[in-house]
């Protein structure tokens, strides 16, 4: 019988002849320790889910949405739009990866101001929560920004910028649709340049 105990309950066999001795307390300490190894026999992979890396080492985006301008061109410009089209890829731990970006964002100006458009290209860093439909992005990029102007003047200049948010995947299966929500700022010289996008996408 004393085969099947734990090492250190056979190295104290009055624990187990004489368990009338035992308090209750001591006896519950005992059943507690018991399952606490039990427990952490169990595989890792039981306890951490990594995300399902995809079929195909690289993957490709569209997205469309909104974006909600902030800072002075909030107070310069309408809502706009947000166009997007990326590449993505899984790291070696698959709850990382990296993801190449191109944007076109457009809002309606005011005043003597027709439009401003934003032309990007940017680089991304994704993790992706355990599950994998919860996921967080981060990066840099180059951004041409663009103004026109009632006279149909423009101006423009390029800059870098960053941008950073959280996206959700609603869908398994193709097609697999996601949103997200972000924060992009350009460093665009004399005034701030601050949205925040909103979009929905089809990653296949």
């Amino acid at each position: 019988m004393t085969q099947s105990l734990p090492g250190w309950l056979m190295h104290h066999p009055s624990l187990f002849l004489a368990p009338r001795k035992i308090a209750p307390l001591s006896m519950a300490c005992i059943l507690v320790a018991l399952a606490t190894t039990h427990a952490g026999a169990q595989p890792a992979q039981r306890r951490a889910a990594v995300p399902p890396a995809p079929a195909s080492p690289v993957s490709f985006t569209l997205t469309g949405g909104l974006g909600l301008p902030a800072g002075d061109l909030g107070q310069q410009a309408n809502v706009g739009l947000a166009l997007g089209l990326r590449g993505e890829t899984r790291l070696a731990d698959a709850r990382w990866g990296m993801r190449g970006d191109v944007s076109w964002d457009r809002y309606d100006g005011q005043g003597v101001v027709t439009s401003y458009q934003y032309l990007a290209l940017a680089a991304n860093l994704v993790h992706h929560e355990r599950g994998g439909r919860l996921y967080e992005f981060g990066g840099f990029g180059i951004y041409h920004s663009r103004v026109a102007f009632v006279d149909e003047s423009s101006a423009g200049d390029t800059n870098l910028g960053t941008q950073a948010g959280i996206g959700l995947q609603l869908s398994d299966r193709p097609p697999r649709w996601f949103t997200e929500f972000g924060f992009t700022s350009a460093f665009t010289s004399g005034r701030s340049s601050l949205w925040f996008p909103l979009r929905v996408g089809l990653r296949f």
